[in-house]
């Protein structure tokens, strides 16, 4: 009597065990598919500008990276998401199927003679690199006096103040990338930084119509320029 009692407990926690090792199961399971099916749902909207270039890199490159980050994929191209190392774990195959949903949505943003070049590359931060180094135009001379001269004459015309300044701030930016500071000490930064912001003031008063000529004298005559931010 008291061994059948005994064989019946072993043989009761011997259920629960494995009842408790196929909830277990069952739940990690759950949690992995729904995983998956959001991976599968994403969808990317068009990035209107493809890549014909050098000429429109910055502006592709920018769109680009926007409509990722409203995904959380921008990782995925500046290399911040890592490839996992064993590749027969669920985070890598999570890694692989969203970095192949990146590497085609990059190729339809490409015109196809830029695509025929990259589309055997299968690491979306390779690619992205690869484009960045053949188009990017960082340091390039031709594209630095360009900038400087569409800024230069740039002036203010039908504009509102706020669609003026809009347009300077991406000459700026486009100069910006083409002739980077390339310095290394935080000071030498810091007051590089501030010369560039005086220049760029005056650049902008310079350009400002006549009815702000008032405005444009006074700050001028100050024994500083003010910060961008308040001149505008």
């Amino acid at each position: 009597m008291a061994e059948n009692q005994g064989i019946e407990q072993v043989m009761g926690k011997l259920v629960d065990m494995l009842a408790k090792k196929f909830s277990e199961a069952s739940t990690t399971s759950n949690a992995i598919v729904p995983h998956t099916e959001s991976i599968l749902k994403i969808e990317l909207m068009q990035n209107e500008i493809k890549l014909e270039g050098v000429k429109n890199y910055l502006s592709w490159s920018r769109r680009a990276l926007l409509i990722l980050k409203t995904k959380g994929l921008e990782g995925y191209v500046t290399g911040e998401v890592k490839e996992p190392e064993n590749t027969s774990s669920v985070e890598w195959k999570t890694w692989s199927t969203t970095n192949s949903l990146v590497v085609a949505w990059l190729l339809t943003s490409l015109i196809p003679a830029i695509a025929t070049t990259v589309e055997t590359i299968s690491s979306a931060s390779e690619m992205w690199k690869t484009l960045t180094k053949l188009y990017s135009g960082e340091g390039n001379v031709m594209l630095m006096v360009e900038a400087q001269e569409k800024i230069s004459a740039l002036r203010q015309g039908e504009r509102s103040v706020a669609e003026y300044v809009a347009e300077l701030k991406s000459l700026w930016s486009d100069l910006d990338h083409y002739d980077p500071l390339g310095l290394e000490h935080s000071d030498c930064i810091a007051k590089m930084k501030k010369y560039v912001e005086r220049r760029r003031v005056i650049e902008f008063l310079k350009g400002l119509n006549p009815e702000f000529e008032e405005r444009r004298d006074a700050m001028f005559h100050q024994i500083t320029l003010p910060t961008l931010d308040v001149a505008i």
